[in-house]
């Protein structure tokens, strides 16, 4: 049961990050975004295969769960561009009552 939990949470977070990838305008956001997500998806699903024999052993870890020094960092690092390239970033505003001026149109 604990295995298909296990299962489940990465399936969620490799579907949730390619549907946040989608729906950004930014086309190295959505593909910068859309193949770190596939990574990690790709990196579990191999790990599984290998822990389940239909693969042969190839010494990936399971992300944030098996122990890997380097690993860990880079499944760190990636998660963390993830984290950054999605994020939502403020508007700016003007100061409260002004408005800003319309912007000049260059004549021809």
């Amino acid at each position: 049961m604990a295995c298909l939990l296990i299962m489940l949470i990465f399936a969620f977070i490799v579907m949730r990050g390619l549907l946040i990838a989608l729906r950004e305008n930014d086309d190295f956001t959505r593909y910068s975004v859309a193949g770190l997500v596939i990574v990690f998806g790709f990196q579990s699903i191999i790990n599984m295969a290998v822990n389940l024999q239909l693969m042969p052993a190839k010494g990936m870890t399971l992300p944030f769960i098996s122990y890997g020094g380097s690993s860990a960092i880079a499944i760190a690092i990636s998660m963390g561009m993830v984290l950054a390239l999605t994020r939502k970033r403020p508007e700016r505003r003007t100061q409260i009552g002004m408005k800003r001026a319309p912007q000049a149109v260059p004549a021809e």
